[in-house]
Order: structure tokens, then C-alpha cells, then sequence
């Protein structure tokens, strides 16, 4: 179901009345819960058990960790809640990759597997790690009952495309009742709006001329292949951002609040700045969870790279589609 179907309009329009005439905020959360496993199963059939499975590993784990008496356990419990949803992730995204790496590397065929990758796989990933992460370290007290976190994992405006959430933004918003307002529909509505003009105005009309030159570089002058690399950039930052404002809209019409993802990153005055302003919540993600853990620049200048390369290629070999 896209962003930018009739289906997720007419969606999107049943979920808020919906919300409007339940009256009691834990029904409202419930009815919620299962639009979005709706949502995700109309989107992708059978792989919401996928869903279901790393939300149940990561709310027990994380909660077990956060439990735990003693650090040996919370660290067996860190372990268990990491690396199931690292296989899973692992699995469907990389295990044809490897399968052809090893082809290369002893020139033999191997057959692929017929893997479909399952849509949002790495954002709810990400976000049922960062809950075992926060709970592990204790700087979060877990969710008052399952139903309130999966929502919080599967909740249906940023489950495909992001922002990434951490579970001490969005939980609190849960202990209100959810208000559908005049103000909140109206500014939610206007940024949807905005985003479906960035994805649909622009991106994809984009989209069929940087193909064209891509496809066949070698016929293309090089004027034509500088303005190409030039709209796809304009391209990429209107498809992800333009998907990031409609996620964001569609919670604010429902009265909650997602973390802004996309910050004017062309405008900025270096690459370092470019980063801080281009998918936020990823690069606070990596800052948090993977730069500060391995030390970050506490070190010395030669750990200091050493943890920004290593840094950088486990993203870049962790985190595509996401960037």
C-alpha cells in the first residue's frame, strides 16, 4: 500500500475516523495496533509473521534485560534480543549476496534462493533493537504492556519508509488519549500534501529521465550525464524525504509527533553538516548505538577513525534502502 495510492488514502481516511469516534484511549490504541498489522499485511501477505516474530523477541528480551539481576544476565538476554533480528535481517537481505560472493570467489554456480525481502524489514528491525538497547543500558523503563509496543514498532506512517523512532519518544505519547483536532488535521493534511508534491510532482518525473541516461551512459555526452547525477540527487532527496513528510503528517493528524528526518541537507555549508541534516534519525542512530559504544573520539585520533571507517562500513553493509 503506497504512500501515494488511492487505497492508502481511503485507508488513512477510515483510520482517523475511527480514531475520532472511539472514545476510550486504550481502545483507540488497539484499533491502531491492528490497522497497522493491516496495513503491513496487505502490504506484504504472509510476512507479517516476520513483523510479529522480532516485536515479541524484542519486547521480551529487552524487558528481560532490564529485569535481569545481575550483568552476565542482562547480557545473555542483550544477546538473545540482538542477534535474532540480526539473522532475520541478515537472512533476507544479504544471503544471495553471499551466495554470490562465494561463486566468485571458487567459480562455482550456486543456485539462488527465491528470497523476498520483506518491505521495512531494517526500520522495525532498528527500532525493536534500540528498545533492547535503551533497556539494557537502563535508560528506559519498559513499555506498560506488549499491546502499547507494538505499537510503538508497528505503527503504520513510518514503518515502511522511517524516520527511525526510539521507543522514549513515541511511548509517553501513549499515556494520552489520541485527539483528532481541526489544527492537527489541518497542518497533518498540509504536510501529506507536501510530501505527495515532492514524491509525485517531482521525484517521479525525475525518475524516467535519470534512467534513461543511466541505462546507457556510454551514448550520453557529458553535459547529459553531470545533469542526470545533478536530478537524481534532486531525485533521491525528494522520494525519501517527500515519503519521511508524509509519515510524519499523517501522525500529526492523529495528534502524535514522529522526529523530523530531513533538514534542507543541500544547503549545507560542508559534508559533515550534510550528514547532521540528511536522514537525522538514522545518523543519531549510528552516532548512539555504534560510533559512541566503539568510542568514539574519547580515544585518540587514530581510534577516532578507526571507529568512524568501522562506523561507516557496517552502515554501508547494514543499512541500504534505508539511505
Amino acid at each position: 500500500m503506497l504512500f501515494n495510492s488511492l487505497e492508502f488514502i481511503v485507508f488513512l481516511f477510515i483510520i482517523l475516523v475511527g480514531l475520532y469516534l472511539i472514545k476510550r484511549r486504550q481502545y483507540q490504541h488497539l484499533f491502531l495496533l491492528i490497522g497497522s498489522y493491516f496495513f503491513y499485511w496487505y502490504t506484504s501477505s504472509d510476512l507479517l509473521l516476520l513483523l510479529i516474530l522480532v516485536t515479541i523477541v524484542t519486547y521480551y528480551c529487552g524487558n528481560a534485560a532490564y529485569y535481569a539481576e545481575n550483568k552476565p544476565k542482562k547480557r545473555i538476554y542483550l544477546a538473545i534480543g540482538t542477534i535474532i533480528p540480526l539473522i532475520i535481517l541478515g537472512y533476507f537481505k544479504y544471503f544471495n549476496f553471499f551466495l554470490q560472493s562465494f561463486e566468485g570467489l571458487n567459480g562455482t554456480t550456486t543456485p539462488f534462493l527465491d528470497i523476498i525481502l520483506p518491505i521495512g524489514i531494517s526500520f522495525y528491525t532498528f527500532q525493536g533493537l534500540s528498545y533492547v538497547f535503551d533497556l539494557y543500558r537502563g535508560t528506559l523503563t519498559p513499555a506498560t504492556s506488549f499491546k502499547e509496543y507494538a505499537l510503538f514498532v508497528t505503527f503504520f506512517p513510518q514503518l515502511v519508509a522511517g524516520p527511525i523512532v526510539r521507543a522514549s519518544e513515541f511511548l509517553p505519547q501513549l499515556k494520552n488519549k489520541i485527539e483528532i483536532t481541526p489544527g492537527n488535521l489541518q497542518l497533518g493534511i498540509s504536510l501529506i500534501l507536501w510530501g505527495l508534491m515532492k514524491k509525485v510532482l517531482i521525484a517521479d518525473n525525475i525518475s524516467p529521465l535519470v534512467n534513461e541516461v543511466f541505462s546507457y551512459p556510454l551514448g550520453q555526452t557529458s553535459f547529459y550525464i553531470i545533469a542526470a547525477t545533478i536530478l537524481f540527487g534532486i531525485q533521491i532527496y525528494c522520494d525519501f524525504s517527500g515519503y519521511s513528510d508524509i509519515a510524519i503528517g499523517c501522525a500529526i493528524a492523529m495528534g502524535l509527533q514522529l522526529p523530523q528526518n530531513f533538514l534542507r541537507p543541500y544547503l549545507s555549508r560542508s559534508p559533515t553538516e550534510f550528514w547532521r541534516r540528511w536522514h537525522m534519525t538514522l545518523g543519531r542512530y549510528i552516532k548512539d548505538y555504534l560510533y559512541i559504544p566503539l568510542g568514539g573520539n574519547r580515544k585518540g585520533h587514530f581510534r577516532t577513525y578507526v571507529n568512524l571507517i568501522t562506523t561507516m562500513l557496517i552502515c554501508g553493509m547494514g543499512l541500504p534502502g534505508i539511505l
